[in-house]
C-alpha cells in the first residue's frame, strides 16, 4: 500500500474524530435514546507486526483501526498508520435505545491494507478460537462483564485491557494484539465535561495498566464526570512549600472559571475544545496534590476570602485591598486571604477549638493530600525543564507513573547558582510539566497556564506586555491583576469583575494600533474593577483603570490627543529594565491584539505528547524572578502622595473638641491603590470621632482611604477631645502637636517629603464663670447713727466650663447711699480650681454705718473673673451679681428717768409708772453725734420698754396721753451733777406693766419718730438709760 495515501487518509479520519468528540456532548440525542460510547485508549501488537504477522512483508508496521459493535451495530474508527503501538483514544459514539440496560459490545482490532478485502484481523480475545473481545456493559454504572462462560480468563471490570491468546490451542486465532478501552454511559464523546479525564475514569477509577486493580481512585479524589476537573501534583523543595492562601487563590481562580472555559481550545495549535459542564455550573475544580503540606503561617479557623467581603474585619479602618493584611505583594490575594489573619498555625495552640493544633489542623495545610505530593528529600538542582536530566530525574523519582494521564506535574524549587539563564519558572506550552523558582502562587498559575496551552501573548508567544491582554500570562501582570481599591486577583483573561466570577470583563479586548492611539478611549468600559499596564510616551510603566481612557502621553488632559505613536508594550524604564522579555519590543507602529484565555485553555494534555527526559515545546522567555516581580510592582505602583493637615479651632479651649482636617492628594504617575492615613493624636487628647473609614487604637487613628486616581484627593476629619483640666494642670497654655502620615501600601512614593504633615495647636483655658448666687445674710434693717454693724455677704460662684477647673477671683465692691458708710470698700477672695459641677461659696464681711437719719441703701456687687493671665471667660453677662439692703438710720437721744435720786434710777414693776424725759441736746452733747429737738417728737409713736422689745419692733408701752409736756428738766449726769440747761425737754409717762420691763433689768429704752422740720421728713430716734428695776 502507498504509505503517503494512507497517512493522508488517517489524518483526515483523525480530524473528523476529534471534531466529533468536541461536538458530541452538545449534540441532541434522538428521542428514545441515551448516550453511550466506547473509547479505545491503547492498541499494540503482541506478536511481531513489522512486515510480518499482522502486517504483510515489506509493509512496515501495522496500520491499526478498530471495529466496535455496540448493541449489534458496527462502528469503525479512523486508521493510525505504521505504528505497532498507539494510544488513539478513539471514541465510538452511540445513541443507544433507552430500553437497553445491558449493552453488548464487541471490539475487533484490524490492520488496514490497500487491497480490497485485504484488511487483517488481530486477536484481542483471551479465549481460544475467538478473535473478538466480547463483553456486556451494565448501563447504570458503566461496568462490564465478559460474555464468555469460562471464568478462568474472562475480562471483567475493572480489567480494561485484553490480549489475544493467539494460535495457542487453535490455528483459528489471528496474531495477538492488545487493546485497552473505557466505557461511558454519560456521553457519546467518552468525556462529558471535556476535561481530558474519561467519564469511566471519573466515575469508577482509572486503571493504568488495564489489570484487575484500580490505580487512581478518581471518585475518592473528588472527580466529577459532569464537572471539569484538573489534577496537579505539586512537589516542593524544603523551604519552598506553597502557602495555604496561595493554593486557595489558585483553586478559587479555577472554581470561578466561566462556563465557556475551554470551548475554543481547538482553534489553537494542539488544543482540544471542551463543552460546558454538563451539570450547568461554571468553574473548573482544580485539585492540587501537595501532600497536604504544613503551612505555619496559616490561620486556624480563619475564613478565606474576607479580603473581598467589603467588611472591616480587623476593625482598623481599612477594608479588603486597603488593608495591609490583604495587599502584601506576592503573598495576599483578595479571594483567598484572611483580613487581619491571626497566622497562628505555628503557635502550638488549638486556636479554633477543634482539638487539632497547628499541623494537625486541616486549616494549616496547603493543598490536598491525594497520595502523591510531598516535600522532596533532596534539591532538584534543575535550572529549568529544558535541561531535562535534572528536572526529569526528580520527576521520575517522585512522580508515580500510574498517574501520568491524570496529573500534571510541577516542582517548586530554588534555582541553583550558576544556571545559564536566571528565571522565575518554566513550563511546557500545552504539556504537563513545569518548574517554579519563585515562591508565589502567581508564578505557579502562570506556568500552569502554559500547560493549558496559554502563551505570553495569549494566543501568541510575542509580543509580551500587551496592555490589552489582562491576564496573569502577561509578564506585566504576573504578580496578579491589580484591582481598583488595592490587592490583586490571580486570573486569566478576561478577568473577574466580581470576585466570585459571576461577572467578567471583555475579551479579547480591541486591537491597539501604536500609530493611532486615541484619548480618552477606555480599553474595557464594562470593567470598573480591574486595571492594566502600559508604557507611556515618556517611557514610564503605568497602571490605569480598564474603564477609563489612558493618558498615553501623560500630559495634562484635556485636550485629548489622537494618533500618538507610542511604544506601549515595552519594558519599564529601569534602572534595570523589567520585564527583560519585553525590552525587545521597540516599535511604535505595532498592532497589538487582545486574547481570551479562559475559552482557549486546553484541559486535555495527552495530545501534546510526553517525554521522560526533556520538556516539549518549552516557553522560551525567561519568566521574571521574585526580585524582578517586586521591582515591576514598584514601578507600576509608584505614586506621589501629598498630605496637608489643618486644625480647627486654633487656639482651642480646654474641655472642647479639636478637629483636624487631612487632605491626601495623589500627584501620580500611577493610581494609589491602597491609601492609608495614620494620624498620631497628641498624647493628651482622647479620640472622639472620625470619618467611617477610620478607626482609633492606642492614640493612633488609622484611615483606609481606598483608591486614589491620579489627581484625586480625599479629605478626612478627625476629632479629639482636649481635656478640660489640661491648661490648669499645666499652669498655662499648652501646645498640642498632631502628626499624620499618608502611605500607599502597595507602592513606593517618589517624593516621601510630602507624605507627612504636622500641626501645633495652642490650648487655652476658657470657662464661663458665673456668680450664681449672692445674698446678704440676715441684713440689718436699722442702725443707730454713730454705731456700726457687720454684714456677711454670701456668694456662690460656679463654672460652666468648658475648661475645668479654673482659678478664679471673686471681688465684692460696695456702693452705699450718701450718709451711709461701708468698710472695706471692696473685698477680694481667691477661688482656686473652680470646677464644672462643683460650685463654691465665698463669704465676705463688711462693716456698715451711717451719719444721718433716715433710710439708706447699701449696694454690693460680686464679680468673678479668671485669676490666671491668658484664661478667658467668654460670657460676661453672668460674671456679676448685685445685692442690696436698706437700713433705717436712727438718731440717738439722751433720756432721763424720773424721779430724781441716786443712779441708776429705780423703776418699779409691774404696777409702777415711769416718767421719762427725752432731752433736747446739741450735737456733741453727751457724746451724741447729732442735735435733737425733743419738741419734734411724735408722742403717739413713742414706745417704752427693754431694748430688745422696743428697738426690734412695736413692743413696750405707750404714753397714755396724746401728748407729753415740755419742761426744762433737771438733767442728771453720771457724776452725779444736777443741772438745768435752759432748753425744753419732753416729759413722758409710761405704765411699766405692759412695757415688758422685768425685775432685774438694768436698762430701759424709748423709741419713736420725730419730725425734722427743716427736711420735712419723719425720722426715728432711740435712747436708753441704766435703771434698777424693783418689784412692786
Amino acid at each position: 500500500m502507498h504509505r503517503t495515501a494512507k497517512r493522508l487518509r488517517s489524518l483526515a479520519a483523525l480530524t473528523v474524530v476529534l471534531l466529533t468528540l468536541a461536538l458530541a456532548p452538545a449534540m441532541a440525542h434522538a428521542a428514545g435514546t441515551r448516550p453511550f460510547s466506547i473509547t479505545i485508549t491503547h492498541v499494540e501488537c503482541v506478536d511481531s507486526c513489522d512486515a510480518e504477522g499482522l502486517e504483510a512483508a515489506f509493509e512496515g508496521h501495522a496500520d491499526f483501526f478498530a471495529k466496535v459493535f455496540v448493541n449489534g451495530v458496527e462502528h469503525r474508527t479512523p486508521t493510525i498508520d505504521n505504528n505497532s503501538s498507539v494510544d488513539p483514544f478513539w471514541a465510538v459514539p452511540v445513541d443507544l435505545p433507552d430500553t437497553v440496560e445491558n449493552v453488548p459490545v464487541t471490539i475487533q482490532i484490524w490492520d488496514e491494507d490497500d487491497a480490497p478485502g485485504g484488511d487483517d484481523l488481530g486477536d484481542d480475545s483471551p479465549h481460544d478460537d475467538d478473535n473478538n473481545l466480547d463483553f456486556t456493559v451494565h448501563y447504570q454504572d458503566g461496568k462490564w462483564r465478559d460474555t464468555a462462560t469460562n471464568p478462568t480468563d474472562n475480562v471483567n471490570w475493572p480489567q480494561s485491557c485484553s490480549t489475544g491468546d493467539g494460535d495457542t490451542g487453535s490455528d483459528e486465532d489471528e496474531p495477538r494484539v492488545k487493546v485497552c478501552w473505557e466505557v461511558s454511559t454519560l456521553s457519546t464523546s467518552g468525556d462529558a465535561d471535556g476535561d481530558g479525564l474519561l467519564d469511566g475514569w471519573e466515575r469508577n477509577g482509572y486503571n493504568d495498566d488495564g489489570d484487575g486493580t484500580i490505580d487512581v481512585d478518581l471518585p475518592a479524589l473528588g472527580a466529577d464526570p459532569r464537572h471539569k476537573d484538573l489534577y496537579l501534583e505539586l512537589d516542593s523543595e524544603a523551604g519552598r512549600a506553597p502557602s495555604r492562601e496561595g493554593i486557595e487563590a489558585l483553586r478559587r481562580a479555577f472554581a470561578a472559571a466561566p462556563i465557556t472555559a475551554g470551548s475554543t481550545a481547538g482553534t489553537r495549535p494542539g488544543g482540544v475544545s471542551a463543552p460546558p459542564n454538563p451539570d450547568g455550573r461554571p468553574g473548573i475544580t482544580l485539585h492540587i496534590d501537595t501532600g497536604g503540606v504544613y503551612d505555619p503561617t496559616a490561620t486556624e479557623g480563619g475564613v478565606a476570602g474576607t479580603c473581598s467581603d467589603g467588611i472591616d474585619n480587623g476593625g482598623d479602618g481599612r477594608i479588603d485591598g486597603n488593608d495591609p493584611s490583604c495587599n502584601r505583594r506576592l503573598v495576599n490575594y483578595l479571594d483567598s486571604s484572611i483580613e487581619q489573619a491571626a497566622r497562628d498555625c505555628g503557635d502550638g495552640i488549638d486556636n479554633d477549638g477543634d482539638a487539632l493544633p497547628d499541623a494537625q489542623d486541616p486549616d494549616c495545610r496547603a493543598g490536598e493530600n491525594l497520595g502523591g505530593g510531598s516535600i522532596l528529600a533532596t534539591r532538584t538542582n534543575a535550572c529549568g525543564i529544558d535541561n531535562g536530566d535534572l528536572y526529569y530525574t526528580a520527576k521520575a523519582a517522585n512522580f508515580n507513573r500510574e498517574r501520568r494521564l491524570i496529573f500534571r506535574y510541577g516542582v517548586m524549587a530554588v534555582q541553583p547558582a550558576g544556571c545559564p539563564r536566571v528565571r522565575g519558572g518554566q513550563g511546557e506550552i500545552g504539556g504537563n510539566d513545569f518548574a517554579v523558582f519563585n515562591p508565589d502562587a502567581g508564578s505557579i498559575m502562570h506556568e500552569f497556564g502554559h500547560n493549558l496551552n496559554l502563551r505570553h501573548g495569549g494566543f501568541q508567544d510575542r509580543p509580551n506586555c500587551k496592555p490589552n491582554y489582562v491576564s496573569l500570562m502577561n509578564y506585566d501582570l504576573a504578580a496578579g491583576i491589580p484591582r481598583v481599591g488595592g490587592g490583586v486577583l490571580l486570573d486569566y483573561s478576561p478577568p473577574r469583575i466580581n470576585v466570585d466570577g459571576t461577572s467578567r470583563g471583555a475579551a479579547p479586548l480591541a486591537d491597539l494600533v501604536e500609530t493611532n492611539l486615541t484619548e480618552p478611549t477606555p480599553l474595557d468600559p464594562t470593567d470598573p474593577r480591574n486595571r492594566f499596564r502600559f508604557v507611556d510616551r515618556a517611557g514610564q510603566k503605568l497602571t490605569d483603570n480598564l474603564d477609563t481612557g489612558p493618558n498615553w502621553n501623560s500630559d495634562t488632559d484635556p485636550p485629548f490627543e489622537t494618533a500618538l505613536p507610542t511604544n506601549i508594550d515595552t519594558a519599564g524604564p529601569g534602572p534595570v529594565r523589567t520585564p527583560a522579555a519585553c525590552i525587545a519590543n521597540t516599535s511604535t507602529d505595532e498592532t497589538i491584539h487582545g486574547s481570551d484565555d479562559w475559552t482557549a485553555v486546553s484541559l486535555p494534555f495527552r495530545q501534546f505528547g510526553d517525554s521522560a527526559d526533556a520538556g516539549i515545546n518549552v516557553e522560551s522567555d525567561d519568566y521574571p524572578t521574585t526580585a524582578e516581580l517586586l521591582a515591576m510592582e514598584d514601578q507600576a505602583n509608584k505614586a506621589d502622595l501629598e498630605l496637608t493637615v489643618t486644625d480647627d479651632p486654633d487656639p482651642v479651649a480646654a474641655g472642647t473638641d479639636l478637629t483636624w482636617t487631612a487632605v491626601v492628594t495623589n500627584h501620580g504617575p500611577n493610581p494609589a491603590a491602597a491609601v492609608s492615613l495614620s494620624d498620631t493624636l497628641p498624647a493628651q487628647t482622647p479620640f472622639v470621632a472620625a470619618d467611617p473609614a477610620c478607626k482609633a487604637a492606642a492614640g493612633t487613628v488609622t484611615c483606609g482611604l481606598g483608591d486614589l486616581r491620579v489627581g484625586a484627593s480625599r479629605t478626612v476629619t478627625i476629632t479629639a477631645h482636649v481635656p478640660a483640666d489640661l491648661v490648669h494642670d499645666a499652669g498655662g497654655p499648652v501646645a498640642l502637636a498632631n502628626q499624620a502620615v499618608a502611605d500607599n501600601l502597595v507602592g513606593p512614593d517618589p517624593d516621601a517629603g510630602n507624605d507627612g504633615a504636622s500641626t501645633t495647636t495652642t490650648v487655652v483655658a476658657v470657662a464661663d464663670l458665673a456668680v450664681s448666687d449672692f445674698v446678704a445674710q440676715a441684713p440689718p434693717t436699722q442702725l443707730v447713727i454713730g454705731g456700726t454693724l457687720d454684714v456677711t455677704l454670701h456668694g456662690t460662684v460656679a463654672s460652666n466650663g468648658p475648661s475645668s477647673p479654673m482659678d478664679a477671683t471673686l471681688t465684692t465692691a460696695a456702693a452705699p447711699d450718701p450718709g451711709a458708710t461701708v468698710t472695706p470698700a471692696s473685698s477680694t477672695r481667691s477661688v482656686p480650681a473652680l470646677a464644672v459641677g462643683a460650685p463654691r461659696t465665698a463669704d465676705s464681711t463688711f462693716t456698715v454705718g451711717c451719719d444721718r437719719p433716715g433710710a439708706h441703701t447699701y449696694r454690693f456687687t460680686a464679680s468673678v473673673t479668671p485669676a490666671r493671665p491668658g484664661d478667658t471667660d467668654p460670657v460676661e453677662a453672668d460674671n456679676h451679681r448685685p445685692v442690696e439692703f436698706t437700713l433705717d438710720c436712727i438718731v440717738p437721744v439722751r433720756i432721763d428717768i424720773e424721779p430724781e435720786g441716786g443712779l441708776p434710777t429705780p423703776v418699779v414693776v409691774p404696777r409702777g409708772v415711769t416718767t421719762v424725759a427725752v432731752l433736747t441736746t446739741a450735737a456733741g452733747e453727751y457724746g451724741l453725734p447729732l442735735a435733737f429737738d425733743a419738741a419734734s417728737v411724735q408722742v403717739p409713736t413713742v414706745r417704752f420698754g427693754p431694748r430688745q422689745v422696743v428697738y426690734a419692733g412695736p413692743g413696750g408701752s405707750t404714753e397714755p396721753h396724746p401728748a407729753g409736756h415740755l419742761a426744762d428738766v433737771v438733767e442728771r449726769t453720771v457724776n452725779p451733777v444736777e443741772a438745768v440747761d435752759g432748753d425744753l425737754d419732753l416729759v413722758l409717762h409710761f405704765d411699766t406693766e405692759p412695757s415688758g420691763v422685768r425685775a432685774g433689768d438694768t436698762e430701759v429704752c424709748v423709741k419713736g419718730s420725730y419730725t425734722d422740720r427743716a427736711a420735712a421728713q419723719t425720722y426715728r430716734f432711740f435712747g436708753c438709760r441704766a435703771v434698777r428695776v424693783l418689784p412692786f
